[in-house]
């Protein structure tokens, strides 16, 4: 390689520094609380039950209905684990009634949030109107996170698991705002690890336009649409599903990835991306999946991946860390980890495994208790905590993890600016 040709990639390299920055969250729903919605599922999954089998008498349904708490209650995740989640396709508060041992529901005004044909048999909705409900809630949600944008993104990364439409809701919200020349990629179908493909597109982005391949860059927004209420059902009352609808919920949030001059120059404070890592776990092909179904997405969860989780982080953080300078053992105690919290233990894990202390793990269990599982959109609410979060100093290292399908293990090493 010519003096020259590296002068040049070191300089363009420099220019390049590829940080996260103006983390915005969006609600879209009241979160609902976990208590309520065990309750209500376990008493929708009832009526439906009874409905369906031609079960009309009261000691039938209540024998079946105590049946069924039970086993919310075995397999579950209770209020002292998750406090509440955002759910767009679950009934609203101020439609809930109960009196006389009973609920009662008002069936929502609006066609689109509507996944099932009645409230009383729970019959779903096939794939296509589901993928049209998500498509209103997408767009609502777009609109929302840029009513106020008038400046345009070089390019915009859109990340979700739930829900596939061509023209996605960002292209049509580009368009409809006049960004023609704004480039629009979709990275979809990652499920809890899709934020770090993101990224790293991101900093590709960034990085081809200074060295010329494309015009200069400065700034690539990455939003993220995840409706995972959308596949919702009262048909499977198998301990996989009612982990699954008491775990996951919906999360949307936009955050750009922008020069470091950029940030300085705009006076924002982010995260700097110092090094990447991501590769597969052996043997372990099957013990997460998600695939479409007739009338939703259907998703499984060995009891083997937080085995298989542990029995990797270890080496996989050395050397991620070793991408970028750092010594793991040195560094240990001086580190903030962004974990994607898969499950109620998977945070314990990790932390039992490199011998972590509470604080270096807390917005990670924090967000997870507040929020559940928001698949994708759960790491960029970390990070978001930790800029925010004073008592972690500027110029600190925080080692972003997630894992998905594959099982694929995903990482970033990051210096708080």
């Amino acid at each position: 390689m010519s003096f020259a040709l590296t002068e040049r990639l070191t300089r363009a390299s420099v220019k390049n520094a590829c940080c996260l920055t103006d983390f915005v969250p969006v609600r879209m729903a009241d979160p609902t609380p976990q208590g309520l919605t065990l309750e209500l599922s376990a008493y929708g999954f009832a009526r439906a039950f009874c409905s369906r089998n031609g079960l009309t008498d009261k000691e039938a349904f209540f024998a079946k209905h105590q049946e069924i708490r039970q086993k919310f209650s075995n397999y579950g995740l209770s209020p002292a684990v998750v406090k509440a989640r955002q759910l767009v396709f679950f009934p609203r508060l101020k439609d809930i009634v109960f009196a006389d041992g009973e609920f009662s529901v008002n069936e929502p005004e609006e066609e689109y949030m509507r996944l099932f044909d009645n409230y009383r048999d729970l019959n779903p909705k096939d794939l296509k109107a589901r993928h049209e409900s998500y498509a209103h809630v997408a767009d609502d949600c777009l609109e929302k996170m840029y009513a106020d944008a008038f400046e345009a993104p070089d390019d915009l990364i859109h990340v979700t698991c739930s829900g596939y439409l061509a023209p996605s809701p960002v292209e049509r919200m580009t368009a409809k705002k006049g960004w023609l020349r704004t480039t629009v990629t979709h990275s979809y179908h990652m499920g809890c690890y899709g934020a770090f493909p993101a990224i790293r597109m991101a900093h590709g982005f960034l990085a081809s336009s200074h060295m010329g391949v494309t015009p200069p860059k400065e700034r690539v927004d990455i939003v993220h649409t995840e409706i995972l209420s959308a596949h919702r059902d009262a048909e499977e009352l198998t301990a996989q599903n009612i982990i699954t609808m008491t775990l996951f919920a919906d999360g949307f949030i936009k955050y750009s990835a922008v020069t470091e001059d950029y940030l300085r120059n705009q006076g924002l404070s982010g995260l700097k991306v110092l090094a990447y890592n991501e590769h597969l776990l052996p043997d372990s092909a099957d013990d997460m999946t998600w695939v479409p179904g007739p009338t939703r997405f259907h998703m499984s969860l060995s009891i083997m991946v937080p085995v298989v989780i542990k029995a990797a982080v270890k080496g996989f953080v050395e050397d991620l860390l070793h991408r970028a300078g750092l010594d793991f053992e040195r560094e240990r105690s001086r580190l903030y980890f962004a974990i994607h919290p898969g499950g109620p233990k998977i945070v314990e894990h990790i932390q039992s495994e490199l011998k972590l202390d509470d604080d270096q793990v807390a917005m990670s269990k924090n967000v997870f208790f507040e929020n559940g599982n928001m698949s994708s959109a759960t790491v960029p609410h970390i990070l978001k905590a930790i800029v925010e979060e004073r008592s972690i100093p500027t110029g600190a290292h925080v080692v972003a993890l997630g894992f998905g399908p594959g099982l694929t293990a995903t990482g970033l090493v990051l210096e708080k600016i």
